[in-house]
């Protein structure tokens, strides 16, 4: 039996080799999205406590306050969830006052992280809101507190797929006995 051409066998190991690349990349993608498909990092405020509050109304309000969150980050990925620098800032009435910087990180999949952050507010900026006055006076300093991570989810080391995990508490401060009243907090993410 004569052996074929090698002019017919290179079309068919092309047409092969072609095939096999077509259903490689179609399994990769349907990895991709079903087993390695991202989902949204979480943080989470653990605890809000105060540090220092000392108020005064005499000869005017005379204000200082400093929080203590702690916050765990979960990344419920198989992969790595890189986030980059951001902030925590403290807002009364619609400004920020005070803010801690949070630093940027990689948590691996399935990765849980927890971050202490103090927040100082500045009182010289809460002083600029003729609101302070009556919300000292009353004893409940109503407040806010946000913290914000953007990062990526790399799947395959191929796809970055942008996250932004955020965090928002809406807390009354007990000016009389130096505690928190009501507190209020929502878990945001986005892809």
């Amino acid at each position: 039996m004569a052996a074929a051409p090698a002019s017919k066998l290179l079309p068919n190991i092309c047409l092969t080799l072609f095939l096999s690349l077509i259903l490689l990349l179609l399994f990769s993608l349907i990895l991709a999205f079903t087993v390695f498909k991202p989902k949204q990092p979480i943080i989470v405020v653990d605890s809000v406590s105060l540090l220092d509050l000392n108020v005064s109304i005499t000869d005017g309000v005379h204000l200082s306050l400093s929080l203590n969150v702690d916050l765990t980050v979960q990344n419920p990925n198989k992969v790595g969830f890189e986030y980059s620098e951001s902030t925590a800032v403290v807002i009364y009435r619609g400004e920020k006052v005070g803010e801690a910087p949070i630093p940027g990180g990689r948590l691996p999949g399935k990765g849980t992280e927890k971050m202490n952050l103090t927040l100082t507010i500045m009182g010289d900026r809460m002083l600029g809101k003729s609101e302070v006055f009556s919300d000292v006076v009353s004893g409940q300093l109503p407040i806010s507190t946000f913290a914000r991570l953007p990062g990526k989810v790399k799947v395959m080391n191929v796809l970055k797929i942008h996250v932004v995990a955020s965090t928002s508490c809406d807390l009354i401060i007990d000016v009389k006995n130096e505690s928190f009243g009501d507190q209020l907090c929502q878990y945001r993410t986005t892809l």
